[in-house]
Parts: C-alpha cells; sequence; structure tokens
C-alpha cells in the first residue's frame, strides 16, 4: 500500500509543469498557462478590460466539461508586455498539469465577494464541487418575491453591479509540461443600462413635466444564464429605475420654458426575437391617471441602434450584447407617446420611431 501511495505521487509529481520546479528568481514570462482577458466586444471595438473590470474568477474545467477547480484575481494589471501582440491582461498559473482544459471566465467590476456586499441585485453564481458538469454553472440574478400574483422585482436601491461572460473556443487548450501555454478568453458585457427621457409636446403643459409622475417598468425573463450565456427559463422580472431626475430649460428672464422627465434603469442581457411576445417589454404609466402612456418592444427599439453601425453589419444580436448603453426620448401629448427617439450620444445619431398605433 505505501509502495502504491508513493508511486501515485511520483506520477502526479511528474505531471506537473516544469514551471514549478524554477526558482522563485529564475523568468517566469515564458513558463505555466497564461489566461488572457479580454473586452472589446464593445461599440469602441477597444479593450477596455483594464478600465472597466475590477474582479475575474476562471473556472477550469477538465476536456469533458467536469469542474476541477477555479482561480480568481482583482484588478489585474497589464503584464507589461505584448501577448502574443494582442491581449495585455492576463491570469497566470503555474499548478495546471499537462492536459487538456476548458475554461470559464465570470468578471465584475469589484471581486465577486466585494461585489455580494454591495446594496441592490447581485448575480449569484451557482457553487460547484469537483467533477461538476459545466451545465451546473449557473447565475441568477435576485429578485424579490411576488406578491399576490405580481411578477418578481428586481432591486432598484443601486445599480447592478456589472457582470462579464467569456469562454474559451469549442476545442479543448492543451497546457504542456514545459514552456508557455496561451489560452484566450473574449468578454462579453450583460448588465446593460437605459436611460429614458420624457418630453410633452402639449405647450401649455411642457414646463410641468415631473419625473415622479410616471412608473417605468422594463419586463423580461432574462435572470438565469447558462454556462455558455444563453438564458435559461425563467419568471418575467421586473426592472424599475434605480434614480429619476429632472432637467430644466429656462428663458432669458428665468422662467422655465420645457422640462424633461428622465429614468436610469439597469437590467441584464437582451436576447432578440422575431416573436415580439418574447421580447423585453417597456412600459411607461401615469400615475396620476393610471393611464399606460406607452408599451413598446425594447428589444426591437434599441436594436434599431445597429443601423449607426452600418459598416460593420451587425446584426441585432451582436449589436445588442457590443451595446451597454441606451438612450429613449419619447415625446408624448394628451398622455400617449406619438414617436420615440433611440439616441447614441456619442455619434449624435438618432433614429426616429412612429407610434404606428395611433388612430
Amino acid at each position: 500500500m505505501k509502495l502504491k501511495k508513493l508511486f501515485l505521487a511520483l506520477v502526479s509529481l511528474a505531471m506537473l509543469s516544469s514551471c514549478n520546479m524554477m526558482k522563485e528568481d529564475e523568468d517566469l514570462t515564458n513558463c505555466g498557462l497564461f489566461v488572457t482577458f479580454k473586452y472589446d466586444y464593445n461599440l469602441q471595438r477597444s479593450d477596455m478590460f483594464g478600465d472597466h473590470v475590477g474582479g475575474v474568477t476562471l473556472y477550469v474545467f477538465d476536456s469533458d466539461g467536469r469542474y476541477l477547480r477555479s482561480y480568481e484575481d482583482n484588478n489585474i494589471p497589464a503584464m507589461g508586455m505584448m501577448l502574443d501582440g494582442e491581449y495585455t491582461h492576463a491570469m497566470q498559473i503555474l499548478d495546471l498539469p499537462a492536459g487538456k482544459y476548458r475554461f470559464i471566465a465570470l468578471a465584475n467590476q469589484k471581486s465577486y465577494d466585494a461585489t455580494l456586499d454591495t446594496p441592490g441585485a447581485k448575480y449569484r453564481r451557482a457553487a460547484l464541487a469537483t467533477g461538476d458538469d459545466n451545465e451546473k454553472l449557473t447565475v441568477t440574478l435576485d429578485r424579490e418575491a411576488s406578491v399576490g400574483g405580481a411578477n418578481p422585482m428586481v432591486s432598484n436601491v443601486a445599480p447592478m453591479d456589472t457582470l462579464w461572460h467569456g469562454m474559451t473556443g469549442a476545442e479543448p487548450i492543451q497546457v504542456k509540461n514545459n514552456g508557455k501555454t496561451v489560452a484566450k478568453i473574449s468578454m462579453v458585457r450583460d448588465t446593460k443600462m437605459l436611460t429614458v427621457s420624457l418630453h410633452n409636446l402639449d405647450e401649455d403643459k411642457k414646463a410641468d413635466m415631473d419625473t415622479d409622475d410616471f412608473d417605468y417598468f422594463i419586463v423580461d425573463n432574462n435572470g438565469r444564464l447558462a454556462y455558455n450565456n444563453d438564458l435559461l427559463p425563467d419568471d418575467d422580472l421586473v426592472y424599475t429605475p434605480f434614480h429619476k431626475w429632472n432637467t430644466y430649460a429656462t428663458n432669458t428672464a428665468g422662467t422655465v420654458t420645457e422640462a424633461t422627465a428622465h429614468a436610469g434603469l439597469t437590467f441584464n442581457r437582451l436576447i432578440w426575437s422575431e416573436n415580439p411576445d418574447e421580447n423585453a417589454l417597456l412600459i411607461i404609466r401615469n400615475k396620476n391617471t393610471g393611464k399606460e402612456i406607452a408599451a413598446i418592444n425594447l428589444t426591437d427599439a434599441l436594436a434599431q441602434g445597429r443601423n449607426a453601425y452600418d459598416a460593420y453589419a451587425y446584426s441585432r444580436q451582436e449589436y445588442l450584447d457590443r451595446s451597454y448603453d441606451y438612450y429613449l426620448d419619447f415625446f408624448i401629448k394628451n398622455d400617449v407617446w406619438q414617436y420615440a427617439m433611440v439616441r447614441i450620444n456619442v455619434l449624435s445619431w438618432a433614429y426616429r420611431i412612429q407610434n404606428v398605433n395611433l388612430k
């Protein structure tokens, strides 16, 4: 029995990368596994990983997708060198035995533990045990239990902490005994932000617009994510504003001539569908009259922004995944929206959506 244990220990030691046997003062830049991260799947088409991401967890699976272990790093600095001339942010791992692996990364603006200590709704990751299939790595957005049959609500006490997802490709990564292995992970941002602005076209009401007179809701069944970032079946969740405010235009005498109501909402990843009933819904309601001012297909409306980037020929879904900061302006008359403008502020671009339901 003792000989068997000794033999197994020697085999395990031999499997480890020879990098582990190097002295601390030796150069390790060409040794071990470098898992590199990039977040350029955005409209800027530039790597913003270092500026936006504060903490990343790397989940390691064997070639069959069975969970082995995880690594976490916070505020990953630039390596001071370009890896493969492209990726500048990396996690170096020296203790993985030679073999084939699959990797999934989840990231936030802070470490995962720090994220859980902040107010507001959290993205909760499923706990994994050694040997679990990668399908058990799910993420569930917090929601408050429904009362009296109402839809569950996502807490609005603060903006949601941003979630990014990334994974290696279809083929597993071969980690070698000697030298350097580079595994590349491109991240996708799931958390989105929408600013809704209301403008009154009635001349006698322009100065009276007040955001506290309105309720704003986003409704979508998008609160659960699979290991590959697909949406899992879920209840319809209700997102409400974390912030509401007014802005004012005045004349030379200082009199308010027009007020604009604003609301800021954060929400999870949108998936576009040809079936309007499967898309997210934005509802705006006048609290004083109870009248529903707007109920629009939010997913499709926001996807119109892809027209500002014709040169890249984005599909609706690619545009929705690359974009994360949306602006919608509604122009209201007699408590009914006449038209809306999808805006992209950095381009001074806008797209008008007419209310086709008007008589």
